[in-house]
């Protein structure tokens, strides 16, 4: 809705994907009004990506189907909501499902195809800021770039061409899209320096003791959204520099308070990092299921729910209140099936996997230092990733039974320490 009034009035920012605010425009002035539009590109891309890559496999057995449809039922239910998470998860499985035609078949992608997971792979770039974190290891591995060095030198290779695109990304947004800046960079910075001073380092620039005495109960682990909103703690952003000339400094203040803080700063980031993960937390964690309606509008956007979005969401929301649904879960299966992969001979369907293997860990990890908030949403391509990583090593000659077993082994093991969490703490405030 806020992407809708911007392009109304002409004056688009660049805290939501200015390309989905683009291509949005391109559809509106079609007239194709409404969300419609976004809504088939979305579910064109994932069912078509899915499609590809299940019709380029060899025969699949069918309980690794049955596991793959049950595992993918969360990621599917946020399918019917167009949100830039969902586009960034669909865009990414159509450029698989296209390289998977291809690989899995033994050929090599054309130049249109080629071009076309480009394309693909660029706009899930811009869709989030951190998307950078899953989709650099997606095209290296592709581009033959990942594999030819040693673990250092991938590492070292990773990391460059991540940095390079997250510095790039605001100048395409602002320069090739014709976005302000919002500061949107800075929301980072204003949730760790409240969250190292509340785990005992000094206050925040610029917020005296009398303001942090009202800033009381501001901070939360889960999310940094208070200091942004005006009729809560939003006087704590304003303070620091959220938006204006105030947050000239704050990058280089956060910086200097990481390094001269750093226990207070690593409990910070662990608690957050606990919580977007879902692990040792209360039962009752929020926004994991996709909303069954769209938010209130004048503007006819969206609409509400009916019997052939409520049934799936209410399995949905089942679903993601088990092991399904969190992340840590789907982090530890990607670690090790990771080394299952690596592990695995060099084949077409071995290659495939360990890439969405590797990619589904590199996002997921990334949360230790650039997460502000905890909703599922930000984890559906580490778990789709995840899961038809796992489908198509099904499907690869000499897999490691007994690095198998130990995925397995491990999975269960901290899939039962978020079930005891679950049972013993008191249900928590979530806000």
């Amino acid at each position: 809705m806020r992407q809708f009034d911007q392009l109304r009035e002409g004056t688009l920012d660049d805290w939501h994907p200015p390309v989905m605010a683009r291509l949005w425009e391109g559809f509106l002035a079609a007239g194709w009004r409404g969300t419609g539009s976004l809504f088939v590109v979305q579910t064109g891309l994932f069912y078509g990506g899915l499609a590809l890559l299940f019709a380029a496999l060899p025969r699949v057995r069918p309980v690794v189907v049955a596991a793959a449809v049950v595992a993918l039922v969360v990621p599917a239910d946020w399918m019917t909501v167009v949100v830039k998470d969902a586009q960034m998860v669909a865009a990414l499985v159509a450029a698989t499902g296209l390289v998977a035609a291809y690989r899995l078949r033994g050929q090599r992608v054309p130049w249109w195809g080629v071009a076309t997971v480009a394309v693909l792979l660029g706009y899930a770039l811009l869709l989030r800021a951190n998307a950078a974190f899953g989709v650099v290891p997606l095209a290296l591995a592709w581009g033959g770039w990942l594999g030819v060095h040693r673990l250092a030198g991938q590492s070292a290779l990773l990391l460059a061409a991540t940095g390079a695109v997250l510095a790039a990304s605001p100048v395409v947004n602002q320069r090739v899209f014709d976005a302000r800046p919002s500061h949107v960079e800075r929301v980072l910075p204003v949730f760790d320096l409240v969250g190292i001073a509340r785990f005992g380092g000094p206050l925040p620039p610029r917020v005296d003791a009398a303001t942090w005495a009202r800033a009381r109960g501001c901070y939360s682990p889960y999310l940094w959204d208070a200091f942004g909103d005006d009729r809560r703690c939003g006087f704590v952003g304003d303070r620091l520099g959220l938006g204006g000339a105030n947050g000239a400094h704050l990058i280089g203040e956060w910086a200097r308070a990481v390094v001269e803080h750093p226990v207070a700063y690593a409990r910070h980031r662990l608690t957050h990092l606990d919580a977007t993960l879902r692990w040792i937390v209360p039962f009752g964690q929020p926004n994991a299921g996709a909303p069954p309606d769209s938010q209130p509008n004048a503007d006819g956007l969206g609409g509400g729910g009916t019997w052939r979005t409520r049934g799936p969401g209410w399995i949905a929301r089942a679903l993601a209140a088990t092991p399904l649904g969190w992340p840590v879960v789907w982090l530890a299966a990607s670690l090790g099936l990771s080394a299952v992969a690596a592990g695995t001979p060099r084949s077409a369907p071995r290659d495939l996997a360990l890439s969405l293997f590797v990619s589904a860990a590199c996002l997921t990890l990334s949360f230790a230092a650039v997460s502000i908030a905890s909703d599922l949403r930000y984890h559906l391509w580490a778990m789709v990733a995840t899961a038809l990583g796992g489908i198509v090593l099904s499907t690869a000659s000499g897999v490691p039974r007994r690095r198998l077993g130990a995925t397995a082994g491990a999975v269960a093991i901290v899939a039962a320490i978020g079930l005891v969490a679950r049972t013993i703490l008191p249900t928590g405030a979530w806000g």
